[in-house]
């Protein structure tokens, strides 16, 4: 009996997936436990509709990243920071001042979480930090401190 899974079944298989089981088990274990619903051809089909449906989804975020990782390619945001001797900041820019500053400058939204400041920048003048856009996508941007 073909069988789609709705719960991940520990040694047989994982919620979402197909497979073909004995009807007693089907029957006795799986369908009264809700763990599995019996797969005709309309579970099937709704099943491979979500998997297109994801597969574009995943495609459209490695497309919207590549397009992002252009555009910020071309782009240099500058913050101004306080500073004391010697061109030396009070504190350091993190990475939200550098997505609010980057939001601000050319509208493109960054969770801050994504970008990566090594090492912390703590002088004036151009640095740059790596931005992770997608898993497959990471791009550089650089950044100018200046003084207020």
């Amino acid at each position: 009996m073909k069988v789609m899974f709705v719960k991940e079944v520990t040694g047989t298989a994982r919620a979402g997936e197909v497979k073909e089981v004995s009807p007693g088990y089907a029957r006795n274990y799986l369908l009264p436990n809700k763990l599995a619903i019996a797969a005709d051809e309309r579970v099937i089909a709704q099943l491979r509709q979500r998997e297109e449906a994801a597969r574009r989804r995943a495609e459209k975020a490695l497309h919207d990243a590549r397009e992002l990782s252009a555009r910020l390619r071309k782009l240099t945001v500058t913050i101004y920071a306080k500073t004391g001797e010697a061109g030396r900041l009070f504190g350091s820019v993190t990475n939200a001042d550098i997505a609010q500053q980057l939001k601000r400058e050319a509208g493109v939204e960054i969770d801050k979480r994504k970008i990566t400041v090594e090492p912390p920048i703590k002088s004036l003048g151009p640095h740059e930090v790596e931005i992770e856009l997608h898993p497959e996508v990471t791009e550089t941007l650089r950044v100018v401190v200046a003084a207020k």
